[in-house]
């Protein structure tokens, strides 16, 4: 089954998968992979000879062995794909208990609302979306199909926009442009998106933010992001496609990061990043690029 849901070759025994495991403790039925087969060829020994059933890279050799290999072009992704068809937790369609959806929110039948979550007025959920528990999601926020909001997460609540009134006061500039997610998005635990100001904060499809992130009011971040934990990009930022955030970057307010770029684990961006670029440091500098 899982070679046909791939559309991959089989290399072995047609035998049934009964747990998952990794590569070094691979046994008899249990599914796992393998990304490097020299570097890893004693565990993939061993996991075959106990009759695991290994995804594989396609030019991985052929050997006789008690176990079966699946031949993939991506060993890794295919091991995720299969887990969530096969394995992962599913949740409810539904509204839990202990939720409060306004009445003008709109949220798809299938999507699944968890425990203590509060979905504000104009709010609307897509198909099979996962919000989970003690989540805010803010007025008239739009949250993709199959996209996954972690428990804490808070979306679409003002940015931090201040002006000074004529007596020299600070006064709260009012966000109303909320916030829009794309479809098979994440947004991590303890995240927070702000508000636009205007128009919306936009997440594009597919990109992943870790939990601890803070994405600021106005940011348009692209498709294929990954953003990871206690990253903090500040307003006005742009992050083009399939960029990479690492862990505790900061990025200052208006800036771009180019598509495909990549900056460093602590990391301080004070000025764009072009495309393929990849910067470490404070401030971020130019150590190499990224080119596929």
């Amino acid at each position: 089954m899982i070679a046909a849901d791939l559309s991959a070759s089989l290399i072995g025994p047609d035998a049934p998968i009964t747990g998952i495991a990794p590569l070094d403790g691979a046994a008899l039925g249990d599914l796992t992979f393998v990304t490097d087969v020299a570097k890893y060829s004693e565990a993939l020994a061993r996991a075959l000879a106990s009759g695991a059933i290994v995804l594989a890279p396609i030019d991985a050799p052929e050997t006789p062995t008690a176990g079966s290999t699946i031949a993939v072009d991506n060993p890794r992704a295919a091991f995720a794909q299969s887990l969530t068809r096969h394995f992962a937790r599913r949740p409810e369609p539904g509204v839990s208990p202990t939720a409060r959806v306004h009445p003008e929110a709109d949220v798809h039948p299938s999507a699944h609302i968890g425990e203590y979550t509060v979905v504000r007025a104009g709010a609307r959920i897509g198909a099979s979306a996962e919000i989970r528990d003690h989540v805010v999601v803010g007025h008239d926020v739009v949250i993709g199909d199959r996209t996954l909001v972690k428990s804490h997460a808070v979306i679409g609540e003002e940015g931090f926009g201040m002006e000074k009134d004529a007596a020299g006061d600070n006064i709260r500039i009012p966000h109303v442009g909320s916030v829009v997610i794309g479809d098979d998005a994440e947004i991590g635990n303890f995240t927070t998106v702000c508000s636009g100001t205007i128009v919306p904060t936009r997440i594009g499809d597919h990109t992943k933010v870790d939990d601890h992130v803070h994405v600021a009011h106005n940011c348009q971040i692209g498709r294929n992001v990954i953003v990871t934990a206690c990253a903090e990009i500040s307003g006005s930022v742009t992050v083009e496609d399939n960029a990479w955030i690492g862990p505790n970057a900061s990025i200052i307010q208006g800036v771009t990061l180019g598509s495909n770029s990549l900056l460093g684990i602590g990391a301080v961006a004070l000025k764009s990043v072009p495309a393929d670029e990849v910067r470490v440091g404070n401030p971020a500098k130019k150590i190499g690029t990224n080119a596929p």
